[in-house]
């Protein structure tokens, strides 16, 4: 016996004319829907009376109702269905009518056929079908079509087995300070060592509407290795490993493993070291010595008066006493526990509890907060922010904070600008008089010498300002890279900023006349001002 119905009708025929039997839902079936029923009626043509047909839908309680609709003689109705094609057009759904009493039941050939002749070729379930047939589940859906959605797929993906963060800054202990022995960021690897690991891309699937139209699935992703030197790629393609022990660093998606050159101190045993990777020095770089490298410098102890010239990161556990002298340079960040009367520019930030006496060029932020976070005396310039707790002293030591562009830049940058402009327009004249030229001498017009040495410099000079344009052009484009973002470079105290002090915030000054105490320096028009952190 089948139970949850929804409600259903059935017509009922006889000498007086035709009469509608209408079946309320069963166990939380869906009740018979009014429109439904009187398209089936205007379908098999019985004439009714709405108004009726309302009022026996509204009364249809536990009991079927009959109702008599017309004295209109009709032949058997036979048992229907309707079609409906979803909007996706990835399903087709069917509703059966019961036939009325001697009215033919419907066969599976005659809804497959049916199907056919509305063009459904695709995902035809018989069984569907041959389940709706048996279980006689009048005015209820079943999908007897179904089509295939495209799947997603999956783009390839690259898995790191190193930490893969150049830039991590070096995390606050609960007392405030940082604990700078720790503070080693070469990411060490061994011969042999998997660094890197291709998951492979895995395909969609087409997919097919309920017409036989195919959806093509989208294109997935490959992914393979960009690498450096001392690596070496599996025979399967899909895994990365080291050549040599020694150190793995992400650049712009590519990986590099650089030798690790250690040594105890870098002095008279040693001398000046340059070097083609990675230096670690366990103990001190002494006065008047130098390291230089393409790779990151790490040293454990303190550098004395010395030379560092890094091509990635410089990490000094103990500090710099720079004798006036010191020079520290790394294209990536500087991190030290205290700067002192030295010279140092860095491509990312600069990071130390101290900085004293010092002049300090960041490519993006200076941060001065763990410990005593004190800058004092010097000239510190970033490109974004500096974050310092104490700045300047009671004493009123002269100490210069900057952040922003230099508006030495912009006048740069709109001096290219000009420049670029100007041989544009330069160029299209030298073309114009050179096709002239070169349509006469191909009509075998006779050129006198003088016109065609006067040609020969005109090509030569329209090589050489293109070649020059590409150069301003590549000028333009890292000016623009430097100077975007200019506008919210500021400066973070999170404790005093002493008189004596003098701020510039892209190009607004401002001498520090009174203390500042926990604020933030911004320009606002062409000023400095203070505002909430």
């Amino acid at each position: 016996m089948v139970t949850n119905m929804n409600g259903y009708f059935k017509l009922s025929l006889n000498d007086k004319g035709v009469s509608i039997i209408l079946y309320p839902p069963t166990e939380g079936g869906e009740k018979i829907r009014a429109s439904e029923l009187k398209e089936y009626l205007e379908r098999v043509g019985v004439p009714f009376d709405p108004m009726a047909l309302n009022s026996a839908l509204y009364q249809l309680q536990d009991k079927a109702v009959s109702l008599f609709l017309h004295p209109v003689k009709i032949r058997e109705v036979d048992e229907r269905f309707n079609m409906v094609v979803a909007a996706d057009k990835l399903s087709v759904s069917i509703r059966m009518f019961p036939p009325s009493e001697g009215g033919k039941n419907l066969t599976k050939n005659e809804i497959i056929n049916t199907l056919k002749s509305a063009n459904i070729k695709y995902g035809i379930s018989e069984e569907v079908i041959e389940q709706a047939l048996s279980e006689k589940k009048y005015c209820t859906d079943y999908i007897v079509a179904k089509g295939k959605t495209p799947t997603a797929g999956r783009d390839a993906q690259i898995k790191y087995y190193f930490d893969t963060n150049n830039n991590a800054r070096p995390e606050l202990k609960e007392d405030g300070s940082v604990d700078f022995f720790k503070l080693n960021t070469l990411h060490h690897c061994t011969q042999g060592q998997i660094l890197a690991e291709i998951i492979p891309e895995e395909k969609g699937e087409d997919g097919v509407d309920v017409y036989g139209a195919v959806s093509k699935a989208r294109e997935v992703k490959r992914a393979v290795f960009a690498h450096g030197r001392n690596l070496q790629i599996s025979k399967d393609g899909l895994q990365l490993s080291s050549m040599v022990d020694g150190h793995a660093m992400l650049v712009d998606d590519t990986v590099f493993v650089s030798d690790v050159y250690s040594v105890e101190n870098v002095g008279t045993s040693t001398g000046n070291i340059e070097y083609h990777g990675n230096v670690e020095v366990k103990g001190n770089v002494c006065e008047n010595f130098s390291i230089k490298t393409d790779g990151d410098v790490f040293v454990e102890g303190v550098v004395e008066g010395a030379v560092i010239e890094a091509g990635g990161n410089i990490v000094i556990a103990r500090g710099m006493h720079g004798q006036n002298k010191g020079v520290l340079k790394a294209g990536g960040n500087v991190i030290a526990k205290f700067i002192s009367a030295a010279e140092v520019t860095s491509g990312g930030f600069v990071e130390a509890e101290q900085i004293l006496n010092s002049k300090i060029v960041a490519g993006t932020d200076v941060n001065v907060e763990a410990g005593k976070g004190l800058i004092t005396g010097g000239r510190i310039v970033a490109r974004s922010t500096v974050n310092v707790k104490n700045a300047g002293s009671p004493m009123g030591a002269s100490t210069i904070i900057e952040v922003g562009s230099d508006p030495e830049l912009k006048k740069r940058l709109a001096m290219l600008q000009k420049s670029v402009g100007d041989k544009s327009k330069s160029i299209v004249q030298m073309k114009k008089v050179l096709e002239t030229t070169m349509i006469k001498i191909k009509s075998g017009e006779k050129l006198l010498p003088e016109q065609l040495k006067n040609a020969k410099v005109l090509q030569t000079t329209l090589v050489e300002q293109q070649a020059q344009i590409q150069q301003e052009m590549k000028e333009i484009e890292e000016l623009d890279k430097s100077l975007r973002g200019d506008d919210n470079a500021h400066i973070n105290v999170k404790g005093k900023m002493y008189q004596g002090c003098s701020v510039g915030i892209s190009g607004a000054t401002m001498n520090v006349k009174s203390e500042y105490t926990y604020c933030r320096l911004i320009k606002k028009g062409a000023d400095v001002a203070s505002t909430n952190i």
